[in-house]
């Protein structure tokens, strides 16, 4: 009996032993770990200055590596060769502007999200010169369906005020219904515009009311009336108008090679031309050789915003809303340890600061509401 306990108790132990030796050991290589990190170089999502390697999505991985104690070799590739070292298991991490999708996701992992954007349209933006330019945009829903609505207010306060004043105040608003009733319209026409001529004007306690309630009123109906005319004349400075993705068909559309823009477009089977950078797509929209130049909204946004011939593009629409985060191999055994980094990274004030240095602020990025989805 006792023979037996003994073997048992020294098995016991000398497992026990080696367990405590093996936990540090792996606790220091965790620490010490050494990560290949993948980039695409697109601009504010990566850069390289000087040999640099610098932008939005390095500044957060390196937050992250930092936290985390691990160090990391940067290497550049296209997004087709990325994401298939990914996928093979020879890179650790993909960094940059990477989308999630269904087919990405069978084959590998994915961090957390830490940008929502989408893929817009940039095109020459073309001023409003002529009267026939304004009435050519005054067709726009939006606006027809606030004039009727102004119309149908008019009438509504014109009748309360002819009836609250038909009686008691006949020089203004008697005789026959109809010329009452259109005085009543023409006084609420009158006192929208604020222009007050005077000419009719209530005498009741009723009349005076319902014209208190109607001035207020006014002045809020009217605002949005002309922000709307100002935001239909805005809108038909969009150089190429496309309300689906079939429109593109029909038009000349660049796009840079290797990228989510080119990727996205092909399935959708829309012809491209190529181009090696963003900035050299947009020039020649602004040359003419290209009608529309489409890419990752948040990129576009801020290249306009670094370049000379920003004035003579508009940016709209969202052709195809996108999760943008790092891609990792399936089943790496650092995922767990990244993405709660991550996280906390994200819920940080210094992510919130390096968003804002780099212009990718909650307007630009996350609002996909400058044009409606298109299908």
């Amino acid at each position: 009996m006792r023979d037996s306990i003994v073997p048992r108790f020294l098995i016991l132990l000398v497992v026990s032993v080696a367990s405590f030796l093996q936990m540090p050991a792996t606790a220091v290589a965790d620490d010490s770990l050494h990560v290949k990190v993948g980039v695409i170089l697109e601009p504010p999502f990566v850069a390289k200055t000087d040999g640099t390697y610098n932008g939005l999505s390095i500044d957060l991985w390196e937050m992250i590596a930092r936290d985390l104690g691990w160090t990391w070799t940067y290497s550049v590739h296209d997004l087709p060769e990325l994401l298939k070292l990914v996928e093979a298991g020879e890179l650790d991490v993909a960094v940059g502007p990477v989308a999630q999708d269904t087919k990405r996701e069978r084959v590998m992992d994915f961090t957390p999200t830490y940008i929502n954007s989408g893929l817009a349209i940039a095109s020459r933006r073309k001023p409003v010169r002529t009267v026939i330019d304004v009435i050519s945009h005054l067709g726009d829903s939006a606006f027809l369906q606030l004039t009727l609505s102004l119309v149908v207010i008019c009438l509504i306060f014109g009748l309360l005020m002819w009836w609250m004043e038909r009686r008691r105040n006949q020089d203004h608003f008697g005789g026959q219904m109809v010329h009452g009733f259109g005085s009543g319209v023409w006084w609420s026409m009158v006192t929208m515009s604020t222009v007050g001529y005077g000419d009719k004007a209530p005498r009741t306690m009723g009349g005076r009311v319902v014209g208190i309630i109607w001035i207020f009123l006014s002045i809020i109906l009217l605002s949005a009336f002309t922000g709307t005319i100002a935001s239909s004349l805005t809108m038909g400075r969009m150089g190429s108008k496309v309300s689906v993705v079939g429109d593109l068909r029909q038009m000349v559309v660049g796009v840079v090679d290797q990228s989510e823009a080119n990727d996205w477009l092909k399935k959708s089977h829309v012809a491209v031309h190529k181009f090696n950078s963003i900035e050299s797509g947009l020039q020649a929209v602004v040359d003419r050789d290209i009608d529309v130049f489409v890419g990752d909204r948040s990129a576009l946004v801020w290249q306009l915003g670094q370049w000379k011939h920003a004035a003579k593009v508009v940016v709209e629409g969202n052709l195809h809303p996108e999760r943008l985060a790092f891609a990792i191999p399936t089943a790496s055994p650092h995922a767990e340890a990244l993405n709660v980094a991550m996280v906390k990274v994200l819920d940080s004030q210094d992510w919130l600061a390096i968003r804002t240095e780099y212009g990718e602020q909650q307007q630009l990025l996350n609002t996909l509401l400058v044009g409606d989805n298109l299908k």
